[in-house]
């Protein structure tokens, strides 16, 4: 009778995960679909949050929502299962939470390629593809997000997409004359350059390591939570 007893509570958790997981998931690719659709095509605020990437604001606020139900979902745990196996869930959800947002994001850029200039969804897709491996060896989803982490929004005109996207005017003005300085002036220069170049990066790994902690805090909440219940 107490083995029956493990077994639902364990079909339970397991149940109620995968249940608290998908949930989180459909909330985070819904939220970017609106952002992209509607805050994103904005004129030049738009470029702005995008550049920002301010969809992926919710990737912590969803992963703190989703570490503190699976910490509470432990109380169907037997309290010897140790720490790895409670963090399968959360440590499954994570990445899929903050990457499959861009899939989406990319589906829309084709989407809107293919109205913008009159293309069928598979002539979209192979103007895109081409596009994105010239820009960065890459195609697909990897191009685009390898793309979008250095310039936000990418081009949507067939125009545009047939030529090099290359650095604005006022951008490549700043290298040039960050070129032609010395000393700290020059060093200064460098140091912006590289702040340029690894901007969309670095906000993606705030966001990825701020994700993850408020996802292990919330997760200890729920998991003290659920220790409180079983001592009762």
């Amino acid at each position: 009778m107490n083995v029956k007893s493990h077994q639902s509570k364990l079909g339970l958790y397991c149940l109620l995960g995968t249940l608290a997981c998908g949930l989180t998931i459909v909330c985070k690719l819904a939220i970017v679909w609106s952002v992209d659709s509607y805050l994103y095509s904005l004129p030049i605020v738009g470029g702005v949050l995008a550049s920002l990437e301010v969809a992926e604001i919710s990737s912590p606020i969803l992963l703190a929502l989703l570490g503190l139900m699976l910490g509470a979902l432990t109380y169907y745990l037997p309290a010897n299962v140790n720490l790895g196996v409670r963090l399968l869930f959360l440590g499954f959800a994570l990445p899929l939470v903050l990457l499959l947002g861009h899939k989406v994001r990319h589906r829309i850029w084709v989407q809107q390629v293919a109205t913008q200039e009159s293309l069928s969804i598979s002539q979209s897709q192979q103007v895109t593809d081409t596009f994105l491996q010239r820009e960065t060896s890459k195609s697909g989803i990897i191009g685009f997000y390898w793309y979008t982490a250095d310039r936000a929004t990418p081009p949507l005109r067939l125009s545009n997409l047939e030529t090099t996207n290359d650095i604005d005017s006022l951008q490549e003005q700043v290298l040039d004359l960050g070129k032609r300085q010395s000393g700290l002036l020059g060093l200064a220069f460098s140091f912006y350059n590289w702040l340029f170049a690894s901007a969309g990066w670095g906000i993606r790994a705030i966001y990825a390591l701020l994700s993850g902690f408020m996802g292990l805090s919330y997760f200890f909440k729920g998991q003290e939570w659920a220790g409180r219940q079983r001592r009762r």
